[in-house]
Parts: structure tokens; sequence; C-alpha cells
């Protein structure tokens, strides 16, 4: 019933809301830290500039053997804070983006809403006119089911989304960190610079991750909470390849973990949507048969 269908796309509009406001809460603190890493990046540009200016400081370091070396830590430097800086800036575009996206579903539904609320009112007197006394009051529970399951459903869709692009970035990471022969420093480079990217990206995700959990009905957050609070994205020391594969090796431990605990809240996302949805194909049934029963 065309009724029905609107009634379902309004029921939407308050989780789309609340993930709304907690989208623009993001994008101002994306915004604030793009501008701390904007300042570290360049710092750590100017710290490069002046090391290979400075002559007396290179004279220094090359007479204690550590120019080279001095000179490829600040570079690192500032690859990292470039890095950090650039993934930053892409989150916040998909962060935008999203928000845009949003808007065009919110933006239509309000719209209805006003309308539909009037349109609904009448029938609601029309219907408990008609029906008999135990065919009003189911209509009425009816009602107030769905208007907690169409709720969980919209957020479960938007938590399962989240949870699994964050797993999609985690293998990537797996992927870039599980090299076939010996780890050195040439052969990784590349490598950890895909990583370390990936990472950027992997932390703001599984925090998105455990607020729109925050929404959803008897979902155990523990252990994402856990890594969350001991998780870290200390850059790769280049300095030697025995302290480079002791940092991939924890790394990889690490990244396996949080696999675990995203693919085992998917699991229990999808398992939880299909049962909301299942309790929506059968009120939307039952409904269906009162109404027709008019």
């Amino acid at each position: 019933m065309d009724l029905l269908k609107k009634r379902d796309r309004i029921l939407t509009l308050p989780a789309l809301e609340d993930r709304m406001a907690l989208l623009e809460e993001e994008i101002r603190e994306a915004e604030r830290n793009l501008s701390k890493l904007l300042q570290r990046y360049k710092r750590e540009s100017r710290n490069l500039e002046r090391l290979e200016k400075e002559s007396f400081s290179i004279l220094l370091l090359k007479l204690v053997g550590k120019r080279e070396e001095r000179l490829e830590e600040t570079k690192r430097a500032e690859i990292n804070a470039k890095l950090a800086y650039d993934s930053a800036a892409t989150h916040i575009n998909n962060l935008k983006q999203e928000k845009q996206e949003l808007t065009s579903r919110i933006t239509p539904l309000k719209a209805e809403e006003k309308a539909f609320r009037a349109e609904l009112e009448r029938r609601r007197t029309q219907i408990t006119r008609q029906l008999t006394e135990p065919q009003g009051t189911r209509y009425t529970e009816l009602e107030n089911e769905r208007e907690v399951i169409v709720p969980q459903i919209t957020k479960l869709k938007e938590a399962l989304r989240v949870a699994t692009d964050a797993f999609s970035t985690a293998e990537k990471i797996a992927i870039s960190l599980n090299v076939n022969g010996a780890i050195t420093v040439w052969n990784m480079t590349s490598n950890i610079e895909n990583a370390e990217q990936n990472l950027h990206i992997l932390f703001p995700q599984m925090r998105e991750l455990m607020i729109g959990l925050r929404g959803v009905h008897d979902i155990q957050t523990m252990k994402l909470n856990e890594i969350l609070s001991t998780l870290t994205n200390t850059p790769f020391t280049f300095s030697s390849a025995y302290t480079l594969r002791i940092q991939v090796r924890n790394k990889i431990q690490e990244i396996s973990l949080i696999l675990d605990v995203l693919g085992n809240i998917k699991t229990e996302l999808t398992s939880k949507l299909q049962e909301q949805q299942d309790k929506y194909t059968a009120n939307r049934r039952e409904e269906e048969e009162l109404l027709f029963s008019l």
C-alpha cells in the first residue's frame, strides 16, 4: 500500500538525522585534526629544508658519520607527515560526500513527512472507527513495533557499511605487510607506505564504527573498544632491517586481531539485520491483512 511505503520511508528519518548529527561532529573534529597535520607537515618540511641548506650542520654530521642517516630520517618524517595529511584530507572529503548523500536522502523525506502526518491522522481515525476493538488494539501494537524496527534496520545497515569498509581497509594493510621473502628496507618501502596510508584511513573508520554501534541493540563492543584504546599509529622505522622486521611482525599481529574483531562484528550485524528484516516483513504482512479487512 502506498501509505505504508511512505510511512516506512519516513520512519528512517530519526536514524538518518542521528547519523547526520554524528557526521557533522566528525567533520568538525576531522577538520581540526587536518589543521594540526598541516602544521606538522610544514614543520617537517622546514626541518628537511634546513638540514639540506645548513652547511655547518651537514659538516658536523659528516664528521660523525651521521649525515645520510639524519637526512633519511628527516625525509621519512616529512613523508609520514605528508601521508598523514593526505589521508586526513581524503577522509574529510569522504565524510563531506557522505553528508551530501545523506542530505539528499533526508531533504525529500522531511518534505514528505508533513503531508504524511496529516494523512496518517485521518486514516487512523477512519481505521479505529471501522475496526472492532481487538483489531484496533493490534493495529496500534503493530505501529509501535514498526517504530522500533525500522530505525534499528537503518542503524544496522549503516553500522554494517562502516564495518565492511573498515574490514576492507584492514585487509589491504595485511596484504601490504605480508610479503614473500626476506623483509628489507629496500623491498618494503613501497609496501609500508601503502600500509601507513591505509592505517590513517582505518583509525577513523573504527572510531566511526564504535559511534555507530552505540545506537544498535545488543551488540558487544568490548573487544573493539579495547583495540581502540591500545591502537597506535607509530611510523615504521627504516634505520635497520632488524627493527623493521620486528615492527612489521607486530603490526601484522595487530591487524590480524582487528580483522578477527571486525569479522565477528560483521557477522553479528548481518545476523541481527536479517532478524530485524524478518520482523519487519511479518509486521508489514499482518498490518496489511488488517487494512485489507476494512
